[in-house]
């Protein structure tokens, strides 16, 4: 029963923002693809880093569902094509960059240098935030799982919009810190040469979600191929 001034069980909404928050994180990404990568290659602070901004991207979404802000989702709804082609424009150069990047030597004195340092982490979290803001299936998914438990109604408490919204961050970010984690342990069975082919396969992955964006944009009838090949 969603009505104006209905109370939702603080706890109970918690979680319900927790676990939707939680099931669409999990999906393999590039987001996911650079998690990993970073986890392995650099550190796990790194690959935290990476999943906290695409948590933050999905909090956004979420709270565009939650507060029912039907003016962003008719933006995202119009502009879909546009939004689609940056998004995959920057995974295609961002999956040629991590294809070709190679992993950093031990003492390297700009690496250790502090202002590195910060402006690095910070291009760890914008970096898969913007990839995951810049996917309009996002807030598709936030509006359908919303709609789904019944939670149409809740932004019209702002504690109880903010408690959700909370919630799908924590929720994301779990499933980030496990996949963080669990890549960071692998970290010790990679030779320099096994960090270079995974920056090649992971820079792949992420050129393939680019490219795949791209060819969505041409005008073909893809409802007829979906059909064709059974998806």
């Amino acid at each position: 029963m969603n009505v104006p001034g209905f109370v939702f069980n603080p706890i109970t909404l918690a979680i319900e923002g927790a676990v939707i928050g939680f099931v669409i994180a999990v999906p393999v990404g590039p987001a996911a693809a650079l998690c990993i990568r970073r986890a392995i290659t650099v550190s796990a602070l790194a690959g935290f880093l990476t999943g906290v901004g695409a948590a933050l991207g999905d909090a956004v979404f979420g709270a565009v569902a939650a507060f029912g802000l039907s003016f962003v989702e008719e933006f995202v709804a119009r502009h879909e094509a546009w939004l689609r082609g940056i998004g995959g424009v920057v995974l295609v150069v961002m999956g040629v960059t991590t294809m070709r990047h190679r992993p950093r030597t031990v003492g390297d004195p700009v690496a250790n240098d502090i202002e590195h340092t910060i402006s690095t982490h910070f291009h760890y979290t914008s970096s898969s935030f913007f990839i995951t803001v810049f996917n309009p299936l996002t807030v598709m998914a936030f509006g359908a799982a919303f709609a789904g438990r019944n939670l149409a109604g809740v932004g019209t408490s702002l504690a109880d919009a903010g408690l959700l919204v909370a919630g799908v961050f924590c929720g994301a970010l779990g499933w980030w810190t496990i996949l963080c984690s669990v890549a960071a342990a692998l970290r010790a069975q990679f030779t320099r040469t096994g960090m270079v082919w995974l920056n090649r396969i992971s820079g792949a992955i992420i050129l393939a979600f680019g490219l795949v964006a791209l060819i969505s944009l041409l005008p073909l009838p893809w409802r007829h191929i979906g059909k064709a090949l059974g998806v």
